[in-house]
C-alpha cells in the first residue's frame, strides 16, 4: 500500500533528524515552519518547485518521492531486448577515443532516421522485411516482346 506524501514526507525528515525551521532554512523555500506540518499533514500539497527543493534537502529525488507515494517500485528484474543488451555489452567492452566513437556514430544514425522519417511523409509503409536493402528493391521490367522461363 502506497503512503501518503506527507507521511513521506515526514519520514524523510525524521531520518535526517532536522526540525521543521531547519526544513525551510536548508531549502530555502520562502514560508513559514508551519508550512512544512501543513504538508506533512496532508492539509496543503506543494509544487513541484517545493518538492524539488524538499528532495535536495532531504538528500533524494522528487521521482523517488513520487514513487513511493504511488506505491510503484522498480522491477529489479527487467531484461533488456537481447539487441539492447548486446549492444550494452559491446559499449561496454570499448575504452577511450572507440567509446566516443560509438556514441557519435549511433547519434547519427538515429539523427539520420529522424529527418529520414520527417522528409517522406508519404512513402508507403515498410512491409515486414522493413530495413533490409533487398526488401526496397524493385525488380526491372522484362524487355518488350521479351518471354522469359524458369
Amino acid at each position: 500500500m502506497a503512503d501518503s506524501l506527507g507521511y513521506i514526507l515526514k519520514r524523510l525528515r525524521e531520518k535526517k533528524h532536522f526540525t521543521q525551521a531547519e526544513v525551510i532554512e536548508r531549502s530555502g523555500l520562502d514560508r513559514s515552519s508551519s508550512y512544512i506540518s501543513s504538508l506533512e499533514t496532508n492539509k496543503t500539497s506543494p509544487t513541484i518547485e517545493e518538492l524539488d527543493a524538499l528532495a535536495v534537502v532531504y538528500g533524494t529525488t522528487v521521482f523517488d518521492i513520487l514513487s513511493e507515494a504511488k506505491g510503484i517500485r522498480p522491477d529489479w528484474n527487467f531484461v533488456p531486448n537481447p539487441e539492447v543488451q548486446l549492444l550494452f555489452n559491446l559499449f561496454e567492452g570499448l575504452r577511450g577515443e572507440r567509446r566516443k566513437l560509438a556514441l557519435e556514430l549511433v547519434q547519427f544514425l538515429a539523427e539520420k532516421q529522424r529527418f529520414e522519417m520527417g522528409k517522406s511523409v508519404s512513402a508507403p509503409t515498410p512491409g515486414p522485411a522493413a530495413g533490409h536493402e533487398a526488401a526496397n528493391m524493385q525488380i526491372p521490367a522484362s524487355p518488350a516482346g521479351s518471354t522469359s522461363s524458369p
